[in-house]
């Protein structure tokens, strides 16, 4: 299995539900940080997945209003964001 794939798997399982969000964090942050290397994707690709890997950073279970002002999403926001964008990856898009 690819890391490519690998790191597809992870997602989908968010996206379907079979993951909560800090299950897909704790497998999908160690695994691209530690496991995937620039050489092993696209550009396309690394570009895609580093997006997911960031928008971690700005997710939060229940963010209060001044972290929202700030940019922060919650769990559901950021599933609902996850599939927009591998959406926007299997069409070809630009993250």
């Amino acid at each position: 299995m690819t890391h490519r794939d690998e790191l597809l798997r992870m997602i989908h399982r968010l996206v379907s539900g079979e993951w909560s969000v800090p299950e897909f964090e704790g497998a999908y942050y160690e695994y691209y940080l530690e496991e995937v290397t620039h050489d092993s994707l696209s550009d396309q690709e690394f570009e895609f997945f580093g997006t997911v890997q960031e928008k971690l950073d700005w997710t939060d279970e229940a963010p209060d209003p001044e972290s929202r002002a700030y940019g922060w999403i919650d769990h559901e926001e950021f599933r609902q964001w996850v599939q927009a964008q591998l959406d926007n990856f299997y069409r070809g898009g630009a993250v």
